[in-house]
């Protein structure tokens, strides 16, 4: 099975509680669809392997003798700190000759404890951090507390698995005034989108809605012939906005950019649920409706449109079926309204990889030859499924996790380093056939030419991030209220020009017109 990319039943606390729908953790790498493409993988993978494959390189060995490569870590976990003597690590270690030493930290207190290393100067040497933008940690770059890699990863050359299975556009943007300061993890970019019950489309006579006004109607007419009184159109999903043209810049007198929230696009967005609400579309709970609650709601039959990852489409309709065996639950790749496309691609990563300057320049040498290694195909398989036979064993296509592979791989395991990730990891379902696989990925491929980068996921403002929080709870709070029709919308206009006028937030929207310029060159 060297080499070979199937498409996989995942792992991690989802198959060992089933009932608890919201576990993390699954994983899918995408099938070759060809005996010969097969044949032509498994021959490449016999025999000696080249510096490509991340194994049995002597260019990029991360030492040149048999002693093993030590180095330190900290990294976010989101379940038990695993333990490094497993059998997974352990023969990862062997195989790739490191002894590391991994200071695993709960993801809520990952932050506060990087805050508090890099305050005292007793960082490890390499911090992988899950939000790489961070203000405290940004502040740090620009201090100089981390390494400029720039000059050391030049054109990738010397390191083809970083450049081979990191997605171009995670490279575009997590440059930082110019330059690399972290490592990206890499992620796919087709993630999230959204699911309606079809059977009640078809209920109705309509097709699958394409634009805001289909949505609206289609809703509306479901909600009329719903003699339950129960059924809800839809809750709140904010990232319909760019449908609205949120992600279109928009700029005051001054050249300042204003941030999505305060944009024109997105209070036509507001204007669009408050009718929603007003026909009795929405619950009027809605806004206290978080965390799992909207996924339960339509896994109950309670809503009839929801926003999720694309692989959910099959365990939703599974879902459904217990509660009316003729459900379906179809994809909606996007929807377009009067300012673009709901919702939007991810910019190629997730976190990212940082070496403290404390590191001496030859070390660094060295762990960029480490997450070269680990990036290549075989590692990266072996990060995400652990070892067959151990962790895991192919059936029908996919790889079904053994009880060790369960306990000891989890979403976080390849967190130390930067993999090669499969583009269908949030399409392709660990519960559904392979045909059901493959026919969604037909659907939402078409994204790759309709959707964009969400821009403010991507530029940063420190003051912004400074000055926000101090005003996101009371425009939340109106937002509702306009959404309810408690305040009018010239109201709740009136209340976004004062924030678009606030001194503190003006000097924000410079510093962002000035990120934004940098990633988009506008």
């Amino acid at each position: 099975m060297s080499g070979l990319s199937s498409l996989v039943l995942c792992r991690s606390f989802y198959l060992k509680g089933m009932n608890g729908m919201q576990r993390r953790g699954f994983r899918a790498i995408a099938p070759w669809l060809s005996v010969a493409l097969i044949s032509s993988v498994l021959s490449a993978c016999t025999g000696s392997q080249s510096a490509s494959d991340g194994k049995g390189s002597t260019d990029n060995a991360p030492t040149a003798s048999n002693k093993p490569f030590k180095y330190s870590t900290m990294v976010s976990t989101f379940a038990e700190v695993p333990d490094m003597k497993n059998q997974f690590w352990t023969r990862f270690q062997k195989e790739n000759n490191l002894e590391m030493d991994v200071q695993w930290i709960p993801d809520p207190e990952f932050q506060t404890k990087l805050n508090l290393a890099i305050a005292s100067g007793q960082l490890p040497d390499v911090v992988s951090a899950q939000n790489p933008n961070d203000v405290n940690t940004m502040n740090a770059v620009d201090k100089g507390v981390f390494w400029d890699l720039g000059p050391f990863l030049g054109d990738l050359s010397k390191y083809p698995n970083l450049k081979k299975n990191i997605p171009e556009a995670a490279w575009k943007y997590s440059k930082y005034k110019g330059t690399y300061y972290f490592i990206p993890r890499a992620r796919a970019q087709i993630n999230t989108g959204y699911l309606i019950r079809k059977d009640l489309l078809d209920e109705v006579g309509l097709p699958v809605p394409q634009t805001t006004d289909d949505l609206y109607n289609a809703l509306k007419q479901i909600k009329a012939k719903d003699t339950s009184g129960k059924l809800i159109g839809t809750l709140f999903f904010e990232n319909m906005a760019s449908a609205f043209g949120s992600f279109n810049p928009q700029y005051n007198a001054e050249g300042g950019l204003y941030r999505n929230v305060l944009t024109d696009g997105y209070t036509k967005m507001v204007e669009w649920y408050h009718k929603l609400y007003q026909e009795g579309l929405m619950t009027p709970e809605f806004s206290a409706v978080k965390g799992a609650e909207p996924d339960n709601f339509f896994a109950a039959g309670k809503t009839v449109f929801h926003t999720k990852n694309f692989w959910h489409q099959y365990r939703m309709e599974q879902e459904n079926k217990k509660l009316k065996p003729t459900a379906k639950v179809e994809i909606v790749p996007f929807i377009k309204g009067p300012g673009g496309a709901a919702a939007y691609l991810e910019p190629g990563y997730t976190g990212g990889l940082f070496i403290p300057k404390s590191v001496p320049e030859d070390k660094v040498k060295k762990l960029l030859d480490v997450f070269n290694l680990a990036a290549g195909d075989e590692n990266s398989k072996a990060l995400f499924y652990g070892y067959e036979g151990t962790h895991h064993k192919v059936e029908n296509g996919k790889y079904i996790m053994s009880d060790i592979g369960l306990k000891e791989i989890q979403s976080f395991t390849p967190d130390p380093f930067s993999i090669k990730r499969n583009e269908w990891d949030k399409v392709d379902s660990p519960l559904a056939p392979i045909e059901v696989d493959l026919a969604n990925r037909e659907k939402v491929k078409v994204l790759y030419n309709t959707l964009t980068v969400d821009p403010f996921k991507i530029i940063s403002s420190p003051t912004w991030t400074a000055e926000w929080p101090k005003y996101s709870d009371e425009f939340e709070k109106k937002r509702t209220e306009a959404i309810m029709g408690k305040i009018s919308m010239d109201d709740y206009k009136k209340f976004i020009d004062g924030l678009r006028n606030n001194a503190a937030l003006k000097k924000a929207f410079l510093e962002q017109a000035q990120s934004y310029k940098e990633y988009f060159g506008k």
